[in-house]
């Protein structure tokens, strides 16, 4: 009895300790929850153990539209790909899907904020008839897309490492509460 009773307990030790071994987000390009004044060429994000190629991940925008972007490209522990040349200021969500050196799947999310500078236009030459009849949209899209953005600020969109605690939790209820039951048996 005392055998299996021990052989619980360090089940219960060891076991927790594997489950939470999975692959977590060490590093960030752009670091998670900044503000960057200029668009980096990638992102570029790196994990703590070897993920497997088909890890992925997704950039929104803070209506939840995905932005396109370059092909993505696993290495080692590292996964990246490039950016379009521009887009608007905002808040941005970086979504992410691992498959770790574990086999297991891990998900996970950050945000960051684009705030670059407005660039500057050469100045125009007189404005004509059809310039004074149509006004230019692009100024009011761009408000409106930052006030948007800002209104996602107090959102619950926090960074997170995706980890599921559950799984061990549980295991960990059943290996005590088996050894609990072998032991009030063999008392009786």
């Amino acid at each position: 009895m005392k055998r299996i009773l021990l052989i619980c307990l360090a089940a219960l030790w060891l076991l927790p300790s594997v489950a939470l071994a999975h692959s977590t987000l060490e590093k960030a390009v752009p670091i998670q929850n900044a503000t960057v004044t200029a668009l980096p060429e990638r992102i570029e994000l790196t994990y703590n153990t070897k993920i497997e190629k088909l890890s992925n991940f997704k950039l929104m925008n803070a209506a939840g539209e995905e932005i396109e972007k370059d092909k993505v490209e696993v290495d080692g522990m590292t996964m990246s790909a490039g950016l379009p040349d521009t887009i608007p200021n905002g808040i941005y969500t970086v979504k992410w899907v691992i498959i770790g050196a574990d086999g297991h799947s891990v998900e996970g999310d950050y945000t960051f904020t684009l705030d670059a500078p407005a660039a500057t236009e050469a100045p125009s030459p007189e404005p004509t008839a059809t310039d004074a009849v149509s006004p230019t949209p692009e100024p009011s899209t761009e408000e409106g897309t930052t006030t948007n953005a800002g209104d996602e600020t107090n959102s619950p969109a926090a960074a997170s490492d995706g980890t599921n605690y559950t799984p061990a939790i549980i295991i960990g209820a059943i290996i005590v509460a088996a050894a609990l039951v072998l032991f009030m048996r063999r008392k009786k």
